[in-house]
């Protein structure tokens, strides 16, 4: 069920009926095809759903079947016009690298860079769940960031997955980008997946279900569900809020009665090579060096 995919000189990708090649020899229940369609004008999608619910699945046919057409060959997928792709820039999944001495979280880093650095409008761009490996503000500000540069600034054809739904507010502001979300549906205490891509934004991540259909211990489920409605509830006079109408830049903004700050090291370390520049050690007092000294750790406190 192979079909013969348009390569053609208009820019985009858009199938109908798109499935994963491996995953539908694999699986035991029946495939749940799905379309795409990426164009000069709705160049991003914002993907969200439910763990398990088929996001990255639905990113890796999309690369798959754009690859398979460029090496010649017929697609699992159907009606496809697949326009002009320079490379496939993929930020999926999480491993670190010891040998080396980088976290998980710097080889998304790095990762992501090598994205933002490289890709161009004709390019192929898979985002999984940027910002994950570090604190929820600064994880959801670097998703946010990465996403507003890659549709602003790249232009590129870009499935962005995440489960921080804040993301979905970009669509009121970037024209060239779209929400849509793959579903489930809950019965009682268990939850079914739908696999089926559909526009606008999710409501829910079902992250407390899949727990449970891991095999997490009950009892730990059942606090878990206490300590989430303790913070729903604390949080929602004092929810952050992101809008990109209060910053010039539209950059995130979190808006609470009191936000906690971290240090800016690189920040600091900028005033301190600033001041260290003016120092002439050999010309200095050991008064003059021991003032520096202060001044310097003032910098830092």
């Amino acid at each position: 069920d192979y079909h013969c995919p348009d390569l053609c000189a208009q820019s985009g990708i858009h199938f109908n009926q798109g499935r994963h090649p491996v995953v539908e020899q694999v699986s035991d229940a029946p495939f749940i095809a799905n379309p795409i369609d990426v164009n000069p004008a709705r160049r991003m999608l914002v993907i969200t759903g439910p763990n398990m619910g088929g996001k990255s699945t639905y990113m890796r046919q999309t690369a798959l079947i754009v690859l398979m057409a460029y090496i010649g060959s017929y697609i699992p997928a159907q009606d496809a016009k697949i326009g002009p792709i320079d490379r496939i820039f993929t930020r999926i999944g999480a491993s670190d690298d010891l040998a080396s001495g980088r976290s998980t979280f710097m080889v998304e880093m790095t990762e992501t860079a090598n994205i933002l650095n490289n890709a161009t409008a004709n390019s192929l761009v898979l985002m999984d769940e940027i910002g994950r490996g570090t604190s929820t503000y600064d994880g959801l500000s670097l998703a946010w960031a990465c996403a507003e540069y890659l549709a602003t600034n790249l232009q590129s054809f870009t499935l962005f997955a995440t489960h921080y739904f804040e993301l979905t507010g970009l669509a009121d502001s970037l024209p060239e980008l779209a929400n849509v979300h793959l579903d489930a549906v809950e019965h009682g205490d268990t939850i079914r997946f739908m696999h089926a891509v559909q526009d606008g934004a999710a409501n829910k991540s079902y992250g407390l279900q899949v727990a449970q259909l891991a095999g997490v211990p009950k009892q730990v489920v059942l606090a878990a569900k206490r300590k989430l409605h303790e913070l729903e509830t604390g949080a929602t006079a004092n929810k952050p809020i992101l809008s990109p109408e209060t910053t010039a830049s539209s950059s995130p903004v979190c808006s609470q009665e009191k936000v906690e700050t971290q240090l800016d090291l690189l920040a600091s370390v900028s005033e301190a090579e600033d001041l260290l520049q003016t120092i002439q050690p050999d010309d200095l007092t050991p008064k003059q060096a021991l003032d520096y000294l202060y001044q310097l750790k003032k910098l830092v406190r």
